[in-house]
């Protein structure tokens, strides 16, 4: 599952266009760049689906192959979120340079193959090398697509593009784990239909090779994409600087200090909210007897209703106050959304009930989806459009440790607490809690330096 992990906000492109939208008359987008969103969308899907099969399946594939519960953060951690960072860079780099559509198509096919070899693995070591093949793969997603959008349409409508981009990858993570329960839950019924090789093999087995099979469909759409003659790969030569005027690493050089302000607080700040995603599906699981096909339709519904909520507040807020506060407008949103999930975790320490769970987990979810709608045209923004891809990846690396410990604190703690009654529910609750008062105040501090550094990247308005 996709987590709310914020890397930096607060674009003024967001705060003028939502209300303009309509009264500006931007350049038609073809119907080729609204095919091509949608199948952006389509893949994120895929994505979405391939990653939360491991939380769904967490506690018959833990029995099955007698893992911790700092297993369990490392698989979350260690193998998703570090490998996926440590290939961030390396694919926005191909994407910045070749054909953005083979690069994706070819993250997808490896990502389903490392799905698919979860259900085959033995032992938690091989279990731990499909997770980084899963993790790897997925790293394309985010810079590539926030480098196709703005390929596909212009600066006025690309607003438009990203906010229908931004819900319907959340609703797709919603729709990713309900399918996801859904086929788990349909293995055991599909069984006598699959070659005999296969028939006796566990559901949960069974599960992540199902939905590897997706994959090579998914990938040939990509391949049918059309990109625009003018987004062929930028620069070829190593003379970066001269074709564009500022180079990858005189960019580093000029803003490193508001770009590390902004991902240590980011990073620190949502080292427990990881939970959101992750711990807490495994907690209506564990502690009250939840189905994967019903944690897959509680997951669903709790995101889909949190993003909807949430969709409504973020921009029923930038409306009110985006002119009144300028370019600080979605970084205070933000801000407050770490604080109000964090305040809200709390009450994980009072439910009775797998539902009580879910509803809870809707409303963590609130907050933090009205920061996500305005994410895209921040990571957009950050750095100068021949760069954009690295930049991108470059947050999105250095943010890596902060993934890495936050599922790893949490479970070495659920550890040591597991002969405490609720001891899961503590160790999320106090990694939440601590963590997300020390990055929102780094958060705070470094908003005037972040405001600076988005109005100096903004490109000229197409």
């Amino acid at each position: 599952m996709t987590h709310p992990n914020f890397l930096s906000a607060d674009p003024a492109a967001v705060a003028q266009a939502l209300p303009g939208i309509a009264a500006a008359a931007p350049q038609r987008a073809s119907v080729g760049a609204w095919y091509a969103l949608g199948v952006l969308i389509i893949a994120t899907v895929l994505g979405a689906i391939d990653k939360v099969m491991m939380t769904l399946l967490t506690e018959p594939v833990r029995h099955a192959l007698s893992l911790s519960d700092t297993q369990l953060g490392l698989l979350q951690g260690v193998g998703l979120a570090l490998f996926a960072g440590i290939a961030t860079f390396p694919l926005g780099w191909l994407s910045d340079r070749y054909d953005r559509r083979v690069v994706l198509a070819a993250c997808v096919i490896v990502w389903s193959v490392a799905a698919g070899s979860r259900g085959l693995a033995q032992d938690f070591s091989l279990l731990f090398i499909a997770s980084i093949g899963v993790g790897a793969g997925e790293a394309g997603l985010t810079p590539i697509t926030n480098s196709m959008i703005p390929d596909l349409f212009s600066r006025a409508q690309r607003v438009l593009a990203n906010g229908i981009f931004a819900l319907s990858s959340i609703f797709g993570a919603a729709l990713g784990a309900m399918l996801g329960g859904a086929i788990a839950s349909a293995m055991d019924g599909a069984r006598p239909m699959l070659p005999a090789s296969l028939q006796a093999l566990e559901g949960w087995r069974l599960s992540f090779i199902a939905v590897a099979v997706c994959g090579v469909p998914v990938a040939l759409l990509l391949l049918s994409i059309r990109l625009p003659a003018r987004t062929a790969p930028a620069v070829r030569a190593t003379d970066e600087a001269s074709a564009h005027g500022l180079s990858f690493g005189d960019y580093l050089r000029q803003h490193w200090k508001v770009l590390a302000g902004l991902i240590v607080g980011s990073g620190v700040a949502g080292m427990g909210l990881n939970a959101v995603g992750s711990w807490i599906p495994i907690l209506a699981a564990r502690e009250f007897g939840a189905t994967p096909a019903q944690v897959g339709k509680g997951l669903g519904l709790a995101f889909i209703v949190g993003t909807l909520a949430g969709a409504i507040v973020g921009l029923g807020v930038m409306r009110l106050f985006g002119k009144r506060m300028g370019s600080a407008a979605a970084l205070r949103i933000i801000i407050g959304g770490y604080v109000a999930t964090a305040s809200l975790s709390v009450l994980l320490l009072f439910v009775r009930s797998a539902n009580d769970v879910f509803a809870l987990l809707a409303l963590l979810v609130t907050p933090l989806i009205s920061g996500a709608v305005v994410l895209p045209n921040v990571l957009q923004d950050v750095g100068p459009p021949h760069l954009r891809s690295r930049v991108i990846a470059s947050l999105s690396i250095a943010a890596l440790p902060f993934h890495v410990i936050g599922p790893l604190l949490i479970g070495l703690m659920s550890d040591a607490l597991k002969s405490r009654p609720g001891g899961l529910a503590y160790a999320v609750v106090s990694i939440t809690l601590v963590s997300a008062v020390i990055g929102v105040l780094i958060l705070r501090s470094c908003e005037g330096s972040l405001v600076r550094l988005m109005r100096l990247q903004q490109e000229p308005q197409a």
